[in-house]
């Protein structure tokens, strides 16, 4: 298991069969530490990976099982000292595989005669310098031909950068969907009383659109006084306090992940989940987008 934290553990490849490589990513990072953390390639190995190895002289049938059975589609081919040969692949099997002789069983034929070199990365490089070469082999190698550390493939780059940009997104969801709302609540000109009543004088006379009101003020008018009962609750149903306990965490949560307070925990992102989807059935309500 290769992890960011100060966990060493023991390798797991046994010779002669497949195995599990799990080495300290972070000493790794550390030694080399020249780049931000945010820029680093390890930043895209999973948490949870477990490098999977075959041994020289595995049969291509049970590589391709073992690649069936844990849904990959690599896996590095190691001498029993430990040394990356190469890395068997769907490509290079079907690359390979018209070379096999006509009287033998593609499936008995030594793994490592059927396979590739994918690049060798090291961990404290920047993720920019090696997206090429994934986007051309769908995958690189962390450390190198005496250490591998850990494999990183186009899906852990997607999945890293959705986690990352996900929170972001469904709080852009969120405020465009409150304004989207609010404007089709009531005319322009009852819009900025709305404004004028909810907040001090030097704030309204200042937001001239609802796009100039922060979050905060937003939530603010939306809720003030008799303005959610003459306007907003046509859009936002007449429950008040379920609109107020559904929206009011996402200010904290949004503090948080545009001033890079905390961690997001599952909660907070749970709780961004709910609040859009709230949002967007009411939209589709008033018939807007879907």
């Amino acid at each position: 298991m290769v992890r960011d934290a100060d966990q060493a553990v023991t390798a797991l490849a046994a010779p002669r069969m497949a195995g599990a490589v799990a080495v300290d990513l972070a000493a790794d990072v550390r030694w080399e530490g020249r780049t931000p953390e945010f820029l680093r390639v390890s930043l895209l190995v999973p948490d949870d990976q477990d490098v999977v190895t075959v041994p020289t002289g595995t049969p291509v049938g049970t590589a391709l099982e073992l690649m069936r059975q844990h849904d990959f589609d690599q896996l590095p081919v190691m001498t029993v000292h430990g040394h990356v040969v190469g890395v068997f692949t769907y490509r290079s099997f079907s690359q390979g595989v018209r070379h096999v002789r006509a009287q033998d069983d593609p499936l008995m034929t030594p793994v490592e005669d059927l396979v590739e070199d994918l690049t060798f990365v090291r961990a404290a490089d920047e993720m920019s310098s090696v997206l090429g070469y994934i986007e051309v082999d769908r995958a690189i190698l962390v450390g190198d031909e005496d250490r591998l550390l850990a494999v990183v493939t186009a899906a852990d780059v997607n999945a890293f950068l959705w986690r990352r940009t996900r929170p972001f997104v469904l709080l852009q969801d969120i405020e465009l969907a409150v304004r989207d709302l609010m404007r089709s609540s009531c005319t322009d000109e009852d819009l900025a009383n709305a404004v004028s009543s909810a907040l001090p004088a030097t704030d309204s006379e200042r937001a001239a659109r609802l796009e100039d009101l922060t979050l905060a003020q937003l939530f603010t008018v939306l809720l003030h006084g008799s303005s959610f009962g003459r306007f907003f609750r046509t859009r936002f149903g007449n429950n008040r306090n379920l609109v107020r306990t559904t929206l009011e965490p996402v200010r904290e949560i949004r503090n948080k992940v545009f001033h890079f307070r905390d961690e997001l925990s599952a909660e907070d992102l749970q709780c961004l989940l709910n609040a859009a989807s709230w949002l967007r059935r009411k939209v589709l309500i008033r018939g807007g987008a879907r």
